[in-house]
């Protein structure tokens, strides 16, 4: 029953929030209105011709236009507020009552931390070494810059080694040897892609899933799971 009320409050709480935000963009900040109309024009025109470079740099200022306007409404400010409030009171509680967690292990001698190959950044590019270095499974993430992993540098193990990417904003390329079979798992909000020769230059809100005729039966194969929420994906043979 609670759980019932309480869905019931936050669907119209987001709806209150949802009207103050048009009633303030209407009403009181009426420049801010015509802002946001201005970049949702300038946004949706580029991305028409997306594949140019000239589009694609028209989308992004249409997309820098929006998310400046946001950031000045009464609505954003209102729920940085709450949000703050939230862990304000998150925090203390945890003050109050802290939760303490002992992990459990049969024997610490067999735990061990191992160097990894790639690390998450916030922005910037990040590269694999440019000569040969082993071989680790990749997860990371990045917020806005360029992800290249070469994997013709490095001998890849036997079985089904892993390249995890989740990436905000920027570029990402995958460089694959000729004689290794690939399985491609990749999700993509808005953006170009070239995968292994497949071309989209104006994607949006798609999962896509590639796979090279004889990956169940090869020795030398890798797995690969990608996610770019905005820019461009190029996955190619090296």
């Amino acid at each position: 029953m609670f759980k019932h009320d309480h869905d019931h409050i936050v669907r119209y709480l987001i709806l209150f929030l949802f009207l103050f935000f048009l009633f303030e963009l209407i009403f009181i900040q009426t420049s801010t209105f015509i802002w946001l109309i201005i970049g949702a024009v300038i946004t949706y025109i580029a991305w028409q011709h997306y594949y140019r470079p000239e589009g694609r740099a028209g989308f992004w200022v249409g997309i820098v236009i929006i998310s400046i306007t946001l950031l000045n409404t009464t609505l954003f400010k209102f729920g940085l507020f709450l949000l703050l409030v939230l862990w304000g009171y998150r925090t203390y509680q945890q003050k109050q009552a802290p939760t303490y967690i002992q992990p459990q292990f049969q024997d610490d001698a067999d735990v061990k931390h191992e160097p990894v190959l790639m690390v998450n950044k916030w922005f910037g590019k990040q590269t694999t070494p440019p000569t040969g270095y082993p071989f680790k499974d990749i997860n990371i993430q990045s917020v806005i810059g360029e992800t290249i992993i070469d994997l013709t540098a490095t001998i890849l193990p036997k079985g089904e080694p892993v390249v995890t990417v989740h990436q905000w904003i920027g570029k990402l390329v995958i460089i694959v040897p000729y004689d290794v079979e690939v399985s491609l798992n990749h999700s993509i909000l808005a953006g170009k892609v070239n995968l292994l020769g497949y071309q989209d230059a104006r994607m949006t809100n798609k999962n896509l899933h590639i796979m090279t005729p004889n990956y169940h039966t090869a020795t030398k194969r890798v797995k690969l799971h990608t996610t770019l929420l905005f820019g461009e994906i190029e996955v190619r043979r090296g």
